[in-house]
């Protein structure tokens, strides 16, 4: 042994072997600073340290085998003094043991990568498992945080706007750091008033750390004190205090602080992506009303709308370049449309230019782009829908943590009736926005119309429970009723909703939905006097003079094509529906939703009446209602679209069937489709038009009671219309 020691100092392998743990050491340390530093990805220095490992035998043996001398690389002679057995013993030697050393340095590399994997793995099947009992929410990162509205510690007591809008900006400057959570402001400010601990603000938002904080303005000078804290030990991980000037470039460097500091407190690979020049005013006073403006457009009322109009438009004023103004703008020119009576052409008219401006001055600000997509996703046509997706998607590149881009890309492929994909779109919203009523009510809705009623139901519930003074949750509750065919609570949750918002268009429209199907028309217009309302009412009551007058002034397109149709103008429906069905390109596809089954079965009875070829349209509708057990049907639409397609096929007797299958679980429906006037005076056709009837009668009947006996908070019509 010790004439191989010998041999291995004469050869310098000792000398390599230390020279080669000295700079494999310093090269796997360079990896580990090179990969945080650059971003680069995380198997990085993993793969350094397996070369390392692999070029460890290799020094060995070249070690062994050359040297280097003055006249370069040679290969080392044979000690002289020894036998050739035993040079060729030694040589033997070294490669057996560095062969044994290198699987033994292979193994234990290969065990702590299969140990880590399997702990991804495991980390993975909890997380599936988890999202299996309790969908999008569930979040295992710890990587997460929300920002709690900062306190108002101000002598006043008058600056909790103030307050808010410190915690939003830092919360839209965290949402820019790449590798971080951040939940949205409406889950994290959904706690204001309310008494809960960090730990259990936490728990709800599915966050490992929370941000909170206080401002006190005094005079010219502000405080702001921020702490960070770990929800899980209820640590307070860092915190501090800054005593500023008040001034709105002071606001802004203050911000840029804190996010660094919980930058640096995280661990991880965390980047703070800087905000532009255009998403900033140095105007305080700009600053200060942009903060009340955004302020008055979450309250989501006429008056909040307006208020919010007037601040955002001195905002413009005073500083001209700040993009957030514009953007704020334009969304609420939208917003006004659901939720303040505009009317949807002169709230695009107004939107549009404020779009524009924005985009000029912030082209990669994701809260200009949503409010882009926004803009066009309310256009409606192929092309602008088109043009919203790819605004959403340029807004989720910009800023991974923007909830509302998820969820306007989720309404976007919602329209491209791509439901799945929208459904992945909402959850991934849902999961930086918890508590988000429009998120929760969206994704309930696009549950219901997959007739997951399940599912719609938790979501509904849990609106309720979580917004019991919003609308949205009642509004869930009572389509779910609805396709229940449970008519007077559908009418009870309306009368809920309404309650909590008397200018929502939907709610109002959907009240009178109710009312015109179970025969009470005048309230449908009491609810609703809309022109488009009354055109209805029109025809539900033989009223031609009353369409006559008000059709023209009916602007949605979709609305004037069914009103012709039902007037049988078969002619100019065919028009206006082929033209529709060519913009969304529904010939293209299968039927995939009951909306595109119904304009289908309209245009093919329309094609039927002028004697065009019909052919496509009913091999459409033919795979679309695919044949299956008449017990299988339990759909109300499908229930509907069946009685349709086989009456304008002419097979009366799986019509009648699917009618008393409609009686048996509940639902009704009108008659006034041209596509019943040939059986319109057919004994069976009658028997079961009397026997729904009777149904509408009982429904009626319940409803009027209901009207007669209010809740108190309810605004119902005067006992004689």
């Amino acid at each position: 042994m010790s004439v191989f020691i010998a041999e291995l100092r004469r050869r310098n392998v000792f000398n390599v072997i230390a020279g080669y743990a000295v700079i494999g050491w310093l090269v796997m340390q360079l990896a580990v600073v090179l990969e945080s530093a650059l971003h680069l990805p995380t198997w990085f220095d993993t793969i350094a340290t397996i070369l390392v490992i692999i070029g460890f035998p290799i020094a060995v043996l070249l070690a062994w085998v050359f040297q280097f001398t003055p006249k370069g690389l040679v290969r080392t002679s044979k000690n002289p003094t020894l036998s050739k057995a035993v040079n060729s013993k030694n040589t033997i030697t070294v490669f057996t043991l560095t062969g044994l050393i290198s699987a033994g340095l292979i193994t234990l590399m290969w065990m702590h990568l299969g140990k880590n994997t399997l702990a991804d793995a495991n980390t993975e099947t909890s997380q599936q498992t988890s999202q299996s009992s309790n969908a999008p929410l569930q979040s295992l990162a710890t990587q997460s945080i929300a920002v709690l509205p900062f306190n108002d510690f101000s002598q006043s007591n008058d600056q909790s706007y103030f307050g808010h809008g410190i915690s939003e900006e830092l919360l839209n400057l965290l949402s820019r750091i790449k590798g971080l959570r951040v939940v949205s402001r409406t889950s994290s400010f959904a706690f204001v008033g309310k008494d809960s601990t960090v730990s259990e603000i936490a728990k709800a938002l599915k966050v490992a750390h929370v941000l909170e904080g206080s401002i006190r303005k005094s005079g010219n000078t502000i405080r702001i004190t921020a702490q960070l804290i770990n929800a899980q030990t209820d640590e307070h991980v860092w915190s501090e205090t800054y005593d500023r000037p008040l001034s709105a470039q002071n606001l802004f460097a203050v911000q840029d602080e804190i996010a660094s500091k919980i930058t640096q407190q995280l661990k991880g690979k965390l980047t703070v992506v800087p905000l532009k020049d255009s998403d900033k005013t140095l105007s305080l006073e700009a600053y200060e009303l942009y903060l009340q403006g955004r302020e008055s457009q979450k309250l989501r009322s006429p008056e909040s709308l307006a208020v919010a109009v007037e601040k955002f438009t001195k905002v413009i004023d005073l500083d001209p370049n700040f993009a957030p103004a514009y953007s704020g703008l334009s969304e609420t020119y939208l917003l006004m449309e659901g939720y303040a009576g505009l009317d949807k052409q002169t709230s695009q008219e107004k939107a549009t230019p404020l779009v524009v401006r924005a985009l000029e001055l912030a082209p990669n600000s994701a809260e200009v782009l949503s409010s882009a997509a926004y803009l066009a996703k309310d256009k409606n046509t192929a092309a602008s829908i088109k043009q919203a997706q790819h605004y959403a998607n340029l807004a989720i590149e910009a800023n991974h943590n923007y909830a509302n881009a998820y969820f306007l890309l989720g309404g976007i492929l919602w329209e491209q009736l791509k439901l799945q994909e929208a459904i992945e779109q909402y959850k991934k919203a849902r999961l930086l926005d918890p508590l988000s009523s429009s998120i929760l009510s969206n994704l309930a809705r696009i549950y219901l119309s997959l007739d997951d009623k399940v599912n719609a139901k938790i979501i509904g519930d849990d609106l309720v429970r979580l917004h019991p003074t919003q609308p949205f949750g009642y509004s869930v509750l009572a389509d779910i009723a609805f396709k229940n065919g449970d008519y007077s609570e559908s009418h009870r949750m309306l009368q809920n909703a309404y309650a909590l918002n008397q200018q929502s268009t939907s709610i109002k429209r959907n009240l009178a939905r109710l009312y015109n199907l179970v025969g009470l028309y005048q309230h449908a217009l009491w609810y609703n006097d809309s022109p488009t309302s009354q055109v209805w009412h029109g025809i539900y009551t033989n009223n031609l003079a009353v369409v006559s007058k008000q059709l023209p002034n009916v602007k949605d397109m979709t609305d004037v094509a069914w009103f012709l149709y039902y007037l049988r103008d078969y002619e100019k429906t065919n028009q206006i529906v082929n033209a529709y069905i060519e913009a969304y390109k529904f010939l293209d596809r299968p039927i995939e939703s009951a909306a595109s089954a119904d304009y289908i079965i309209a245009l093919a009875h329309t094609r039927q009446a002028l004697g065009v070829n019909n052919e496509q349209l009913l091999s459409m509708l033919k795979k679309y209602l695919r044949d299956k057990p008449l017990k299988q049907v339990n759909n109300v639409n499908e229930l509907k679209q069946r009685v349709l397609f086989n009456t304008l096929m002419g097979n009366r007797q799986q019509s009648y069937a699917m009618l008393e299958r409609m009686i048996s679980l509940g639902y009704v429906m009108t008659f006034i489709d041209p596509i019943f006037d040939d059986v319109r005076n057919v004994s069976e056709f009658q028997n079961q038009l009397d026997a729904m009837q009777a149904l509408r009668d009982t429904y009626q009947a319940q409803i009027n009671t209901q009207l007669a006996n209010p809740n108190p908070l309810w605004v119902v019509p005067p006992a004689k219309i």
